[in-house]
């Protein structure tokens, strides 16, 4: 076990860190609190503390990967001015979190997840640079499909090129 100074004022970041790590390691149902006290080498009261429960402890976890995730996906969206290639590498960046981070994308799978504003933003350029009609039911059904991407990776062997020509399906293009 690794000793680490005790420091009231960033125990609950320490914590939450030491549970991704878990979470990461071995999924949130094997989570544990007083091992993660162990491994901080505080008691287990002062663990409780920030977290009364593991719940809320998972609900904290939850939100970080929700934001992780929205984050990923919008990183270097705008790099083109071409909105196809922004989808590009919008999927491309949700095929590679979902590989680099396959537990906790399963975990933040076990509630629903709202599409990204980024993505329907995205979708809404893709439809005008392509002059294509649709609704806000497009980002709906094309984040259904990528969340169902996401429950197969990383085991599928799915390409983005392929998660791309879908996406186009589900906009009306093939």
């Amino acid at each position: 076990m690794t000793k680490l100074p005790y420091h009231r004022q960033n125990l609950a970041v320490l914590i939450q860190q030491q549970a991704r790590q878990q979470l990461e390691e071995q999924g949130a149902a094997n989570l544990s609190l007083r091992q993660i006290a162990r491994f901080l080498a505080v008691t287990p009261a002062a663990v409780y503390r920030h977290f009364p429960d593991k719940a809320s402890l998972l609900a904290a976890l939850r939100e970080e990967i929700t934001a992780e995730l929205a984050a990923a996906l919008r990183d270097n969206v705008l790099d083109s001015a071409d909105a196809t290639a922004m989808l590009q590498q919008m999927i491309t960046n949700l095929v590679t979190f979902a590989t680099d981070h396959p537990r906790a994308v399963r975990f933040i799978l076990t509630t629903p997840l709202a599409a990204p504003q980024s993505l329907t933003t995205v979708l809404t350029l893709v439809r005008a640079q392509r002059g294509l009609v649709g609704t806000a039911a497009d980002a709906t059904a094309v984040w259904t499909f990528l969340v169902g991407v996401l429950c197969q990776l990383p085991d599928a062997q799915l390409t983005v090129d392929w998660i791309a020509a879908q996406v186009d399906r589900l906009l009306g293009e093939a």
